[in-house]
């Protein structure tokens, strides 16, 4: 099936009445109000019980469409926001508002009284885009992005500073942002950027981010028993930029899973020479240290020294537990709910 470009307002509001025709759950009817030419009600049948709601077409919705329906009151009929593709951040905050919405992919959550309808888009291929693709903030470079973002609370940036510290063009830096702030996880302009919602922006990092396609490990079996001997004898031996990770990192930070692993991310790929200095053997699985070669840099970012131990980021901490097993989403929700977490 070919995906459609839909490119002007007028190709939704036309391609909508198209799409909720086929609906029979729910039964949605799009009409124009009585005397009007412009502007959209849709009815909609629930068990033979019609609720009415005003429409609102919106190629690319931001966060502060959402919060303008839900201020609107219009002769007592609520919103519905219609757009191609509704992303998670923006139905869920489309939930806290009690505003309903719908996209032509089949995503609905729609709100009355009596009625509660949620339902997710159609597997499979997408039937409807936007002709504009948004900028990828989990990409392995788009990362470094909401790294920056993430590791510095309160922080107002300036967008040369952020091109600075992230080694991103400008160019697709202001792509970046303009998707956050759209997604409502950041706000501001050239000169004072900073996070709003920074749960948000880490819950849809964490959807998105997949461990295996941005990291290569190598795994060693080792004698020594101590981890923090372990540890110092990698920052001796091993050439390049080293920086620790995982439960290592996250027990230096808030320790809750007592992990006998040392992981940590080195620039240059370890060969057979460095096992041998090591004291290490190299295994396929069940190693006592783990050196990680990332596929970008941007990993290495927002590094922080605790007990002469370089570490990475929080987050990158959190992220890096997630799905590695060993009880690593157990330490990593230990670190997010930590007072500390995120913070200098």
């Amino acid at each position: 099936m070919n995906t459609k470009v839909i490119e002007t307002g007028q190709d939704l509001e036309v391609t909508v009445k198209e799409v909720v025709a086929d609906w029979e759950n729910p039964k949605i009817q799009l009409v124009r109000p009585e005397g009007q030419d412009r502007g959209l009600i849709a009815e909609v049948d629930v068990d033979g019980k019609v609720h009415r709601f005003g429409v609102d077409c919106k190629l690319r919705p931001a966060v502060r469409d959402v919060e303008k329906l839900a201020a609107k009151t219009a002769s007592g009929i609520s919103p519905l926001l219609v757009t191609v593709q509704a992303t998670r951040p923006l139905v869920e905050h489309c939930k806290r508002l009690g505003v309903s919405c719908l996209d032509l992919n089949g995503r609905v959550w729609l709100r009355a009284k009596g009625v509660l309808i949620d339902r997710e888009a159609a597997r499979g291929p997408v039937r409807y885009r936007t002709a504009e693709v948004p900028a990828n903030l989990f990409s392995l470079k788009g990362s470094r992005l909401a790294r920056a973002l993430l590791s510095f609370p309160g922080r107002q940036w300036r967008q040369n500073e952020l091109s600075e510290f992230t080694g991103l063009s400008q160019g697709l830096l202001s792509r970046l942002l303009k998707h956050a702030g759209k997604e409502g996880w950041v706000t501001g302009s050239r000169g004072d950027w900073s996070v709003t919602d920074a749960d948000g922006l880490l819950d849809t990092w964490r959807a998105a981010d997949i461990w295996k396609k941005r990291v290569k490990v190598r795994q060693y079996s080792a004698l020594e028993g101590d981890l923090t001997k372990l540890a110092n004898r990698v920052l001796e031996h091993v050439t390049g930029e080293i920086v620790f990770t995982q439960w290592f990192a996250a027990g230096l930070r808030f320790p809750y899973a007592d992990v006998p692993i040392v992981s940590a991310y080195v620039a240059e790929t370890p060969d057979a020479h460095l096992a041998e200095v090591l004291g290490v053997r190299e295994v396929s699985s069940g190693g006592k240290l783990w050196l990680i070669t990332p596929k970008d840099v941007g990993a290495l970012q927002a590094i922080r020294r605790v007990d002469d131990f370089p570490i990475v980021c929080d987050v990158q901490i959190y992220l890096d537990l997630l799905q590695v097993g060993l009880r690593g989403p157990d330490q990593a929700e230990a670190l997010r709910s930590w007072d500390g977490f995120r913070k200098p």
